[in-house]
């Protein structure tokens, strides 16, 4: 009787693969006798591609195996879910918006995730609000605001200020924080917030559920407590709030600075 073809090219199946490439071309449970698996031969190193699909055998979870990444294999998998378009952006800041102060608003507050940076020269930042919310009137007709970015100590009345309406009292006095006096707009700030920037309403846009106000940054308040002795910015012991999916989380751990990954390893911080 005639020896029958092995299904790897001649290599009997009994016997374990010599490489790690070998591993990787094992033909997945299941599969039929005689078959081959779809490899990618020529796939370059994940060290040398950057954001490359590459794929990685698949082992039997009925047989308790777990697929496992090991360094210098050639072959990965990149397991993706399609979802339905959605504001799926994260991290992004969690805010205090603080509006009103004159003769014809009372000093209110709104908590906001839809804000940030839109230009750097002059400084301006956009938020989004849904034209529904009380506060929305009142930045429509005063055109300022002041952000009040919040440290994870605030994180309770950071969630009562956007759950709680303005139109029912005074929410300053509810969330237990103090209004100051701004330096450029009639908008106070709110004292335990370390960062402040006053705002002035440039552009409003319609969009949809929400409209974006574009809005100059005219003055910045920061506490003192985030600041070294050099008096530099210490964001990473801030411990800023951050929003992500309807939940808070807080900002700490200091990875690096911009331009770190062409700078030499010993260089510890930015020039």
């Amino acid at each position: 009787m005639a020896r029958k073809p092995t299904p790897t090219g001649g290599r009997s199946r009994d016997k374990k693969p010599a490489t790690s490439e070998a591993r990787v071309n094992k033909p997945a449970t299941g599969m039929a006798r005689g078959s081959k698996p779809a490899t990618n031969s020529k796939a370059a190193s994940p060290r040398a591609v950057f954001g490359q699909r590459q794929v990685a055998p698949r082992m039997d979870a009925e047989e308790g195996n777990t697929p496992r990444r090991r360094r210098g294999d050639s072959d990965w998998e990149i397991r993706k879910r399609q979802w339905k378009p959605s504001t799926l952006l994260a991290p992004v800041p969690a805010i205090m918006v603080s509006c009103g102060g004159n003769e014809d608003f009372a000093p209110n507050i709104i908590t906001l995730a839809w804000a940030g940076t839109v230009c750097s020269e002059p400084p301006m930042l956009g938020i989004s609000i849904r034209p529904e919310r009380h506060s929305y009137k009142i930045i429509q007709a005063t055109k300022e605001f002041v952000v009040n970015v919040p440290t994870a100590a605030l994180a309770r009345a950071t969630d009562y200020c956007g759950v709680k309406s303005g139109r029912d009292g005074d929410k300053f006095a509810g969330a237990g924080l103090t209004p100051v006096a701004a330096e450029k707009v009639a908008a106070p700030l709110i004292a335990e917030c370390p960062i402040n920037l006053e705002c002035k309403v440039k552009k409003v846009i319609k969009l949809g559920s929400h409209d974006l106000f574009l809005a100059e940054i005219v003055s910045v308040q920061v506490s003192e407590d985030i600041l070294d002795k050099k008096g530099k910015l210490r964001i990473d012991k801030a411990e800023l709030l951050a929003y992500a999916h309807g939940e808070y989380y807080v900002l700490g751990k200091r990875l690096g600075f911009f331009g770190f990954s062409i700078k030499k390893a010993t260089t510890k911080t930015r020039r």
